[in-house]
């Protein structure tokens, strides 16, 4: 016997396409994808921009900044090995800035590794001999912040 209301097998209107659905979720999730790759190497690149403006304007803000007298704690080459033998500078120095003391090791802004040969590292180092007097450049801002060379 028929049924006695003939209700169609999809309520809504024909079918829809499965396949069509199926390839909308796909786009969406390859848009989406692509922008979070986007985002993903963008942002580090951002940060990289960042670092190297204030990197760059650093050392021009320091030589505006004041200066105190200091001392040198410590004055030393170390010899670093990698693929070669190359020898660095080091320096401690101690200062003070409205009473409070603070410990430096930068002598200047340039990342440097080191030098090939001893003898241009301890040249480096004939001004900042241990227990001299020296005169260090601080962030007002930060005086935990300085450098003896500021350029």
């Amino acid at each position: 016997m028929p049924p006695l209301f003939g209700l169609p097998a999809e309520p809504f209107g024909p079918a829809r396409d499965q396949i069509g659905m199926s390839t909308l979720l796909i786009a969406a999730d390859h848009q989406f994808l692509q922008f979070a790759a986007g985002f993903a190497l963008r942002a580090p690149a951002c940060g990289l921009i960042l670092a190297g403006r204030r990197s760059l304007r650093r050392p021009a803000e320091s030589e505006n900044w004041p200066a105190v007298e200091g001392f040198v704690i410590e004055s030393t080459v170390a010899a670093l090995r990698d693929e070669r033998q190359l020898y660095r500078p080091m320096v401690r120095y101690r200062y003070e800035v409205g009473g409070e003391r603070f410990e430096g090791r930068r002598i200047h802004w340039a990342a440097s590794t080191g030098y090939r040969k001893y003898t241009r590292a301890r040249r480096m180092l004939d001004r900042y001999r241990s227990g001299s007097a020296i005169k260090v450049h601080y962030d007002p801002q930060r005086p935990g912040v300085a450098v003896l060379q500021p350029v």
